[in-house]
């Protein structure tokens, strides 16, 4: 079901002031941050709050600019990422217009992500979901390229609209 930027906003209501227990660099760029209670799924632990930044060009900027990005080596985001986890969500700004959302960290620590979108849609390719937020009772918050974000069950196959 389509959400609004508002009611998506809304969604991370409860994360704001946590920190994540476990922020970390996954294949290729991608990151993770967990929240909540440690759940296990398979051979994995994750938190029944799980932020998943997946196909997204990203960057994260400090109080003096630049801090690291996307396209930076693996071993300084590993080594700069897993610190995130000592900074608490303050706050997440969701523009889907613009294809991007920044959380905010510590109130000093902006981490701005942005679809990778142009490839795809110059290639006929359906957009892939450039962050989600599984949450619990089997809920998943999704933000695609073209302005869609959306909430469905994480245990059933995707309806794209």
């Amino acid at each position: 079901m389509r959400v609004t930027s508002v009611t998506a906003r809304r969604c991370f209501d409860p994360l704001i002031g946590k920190r994540p227990w476990q922020a970390s660099l996954g294949w290729g760029s991608f990151l993770t941050f967990e929240f909540g209670q440690r759940v296990r799924v398979g051979d994995f632990w994750h938190g029944s709050w799980h932020l998943w930044l997946y196909m997204c060009s990203w960057r994260l900027n400090g109080p003096q600019g630049l801090v690291l990005t996307s396209d930076s080596p693996r071993a300084t985001i590993g080594r700069i990422v897993t610190k995130l986890a000592a900074h608490p969500l303050t706050d997440v700004e969701i523009e889907p217009r613009a294809r991007r959302t920044t959380f905010e960290f510590g109130q000093q620590l902006l981490f701005r992500c942005a679809a990778f979108s142009q490839v795809e849609e110059r290639n006929n390719v359906d957009p892939a979901d450039y962050w989600m937020l599984f949450m619990p009772r089997h809920m998943v918050l999704t933000a695609r390229p073209g302005s869609r974000i959306s909430i469905q069950r994480s245990d059933r196959t995707p309806n794209r609209e």
